[in-house]
């Protein structure tokens, strides 16, 4: 683990979307128990707006975090009130949108919780500092031996799970078809999707891509689960699976998927976007996939759910489309293999209980104090006092930025600004 020592005068606004149920919400407020966790003080609030009104406390002692999309913050404000501004954020595809790059370039650093973001933002010209802080998961919370929820239909079959917004980029038409195309009624199997929405609107969705598919078989049932559930007995979804399946397009970290591992069960993935960090032979079934252009899947009829083409569907943007013969054969293997499932989830689960939150708040200290102390942006990021704690172990990131960083056993990731 880091070990950091006391730094009485790094004080930290976290701005962010504490209040907001989901993936993104989780995050911001996880990230903030993890930082004050590691002896930082932390003001959080929500909304994207500044307060009216001079924050108390000296302008020099004090960073804003700002944990919405870039181009809401007013800049100029956030200057006269913090000495540091710091960008936190994902990104999806292979470039950011193009109406980001200006906004993005006016903080004094990113933090970002993958190595796929760090390849977008410098692919997409951005030249401040970007440093990488994992996200953790909490292997407390998600565990094997939570009780299972009780899913009606599921005795006796292999229960494939799916967590998911329902939107594009999650690829719900490649993991419908493929399930559907693949497996009958005679086939042992359930495909339970925990997705988000109005519960009517969605199935309607699902019903009219079934009935367009024009299916030569009966194929396997689906169980949906739409809208918020308690936390409880999402937990017991994961543990009342065999696998997890997603084909997504594209993930800034893929945080079911490290629920699902810290759960026990494997993961059905393509390994392309923020999961790449953590996702490997010994604890999920790859699915093959190309890089395509988003804009070309959001024209087709078959697009069943939201695209935010506003934000996906830029001329120079990339994502990743599964192969759906290899989906629906990774599907096949894991149902035929219940043994190499669990081989593989008892490998995730390990795989995950070092990836914590309490690691990812000291990691974040560390790049905040680092921001506080640093250069000017046009200076770089020189930092020898701090290098020595930062190896870099992703070697296609190592070659991006010319940078040998040795030390610590920890993933965090600088690049500096040039």
């Amino acid at each position: 683990m880091i070990q950091a020592a006391p730094h009485q005068s790094l004080l930290v606004d976290w701005r962010g979307p504490i209040q907001r149920p989901g993936g993104l919400g989780g995050a911001s407020r996880e990230y903030v128990k993890a930082l004050r966790g590691a002896g930082v003080h932390v003001t959080a609030r929500s909304g994207h707006k500044l307060p009216a009104g001079q924050e108390s406390g000296s302008k020099a002692e004090r960073i804003l975090v700002y944990h919405y999309l870039p181009n809401q913050l007013d800049l100029d404000l956030a200057r006269r009130r913090y000495a540091r501004v710091v960008l936190n954020t994902v990104w999806e595809t292979t470039k950011i949108p193009r109406q980001w790059r200006k906004a993005i370039n006016g903080f004094d650093a990113v933090i970002v919780p993958s190595s796929h973001n760090v390849r977008a933002m410098r692919e997409s010209g951005i030249a401040v500092p970007v440093y990488k802080v994992p996200h953790g998961v909490d292997t407390r919370r998600f565990r094997p031996s939570h009780p299972p929820s009780f899913i009606p239909g599921s005795e006796g079959r292999f229960v494939f799970l799916s967590v998911f917004s329902f939107q594009h980029r999650k690829n719900p038409e490649a993991l419908l078809r493929a399930y559907w195309e693949e497996f009958n009624e005679q086939d042992p199997v359930l495909l339970v999707i925990k997705t988000n929405g109005w519960a009517g609107e969605v199935r309607r969705s699902i019903s009219n891509y079934r009935s367009s598919l024009r299916l030569p078989h009966r194929p396997a049932p689906i169980h949906l689960i739409s809208g918020q559930i308690s936390d409880s007995k999402l937990r017991g979804l994961y543990t009342a699976a065999n696998a997890f399946v997603l084909p997504t397009r594209g993930e800034g970290v893929g945080m079911p998927f490290m629920e699902a591992l810290a759960s026990g069960i494997p993961v059905i993935a393509t390994r392309w976007g923020g999961q790449s960090d953590f996702l490997n032979d010994g604890n999920s079934f790859a699915v093959p996939y190309r890089l395509a252009r988003p804009a070309d899947t959001m024209k087709r009829s078959r697009a069943i759910s939201r695209t935010f083409s506003h934000l996906f569907a830029q001329p120079d943007q990339l994502w990743a489309e599964a192969d759906l013969n290899g989906l629906k054969r990774q599907m096949r293997s894991a149902s035929l293999n219940p043994g190499l499932c669990r081989i593989k989830g008892r490998q995730g689960r390990l795989d995950m209980t070092g990836c914590s939150w309490v690691r990812a708040g000291r990691e974040l200290r560390i790049v905040l104090e680092a921001v506080m102390r640093g250069r000017k942006r046009r200076e770089g990021m020189l930092l020898p006092k701090l290098s020595r704690h930062l190896p870099l172990e992703d070697r296609s990131l190592k070659e991006m930025s010319g940078r040998t960083v040795p030390g610590h056993p920890s993933k965090v990731l600088l690049l500096g600004g040039s």
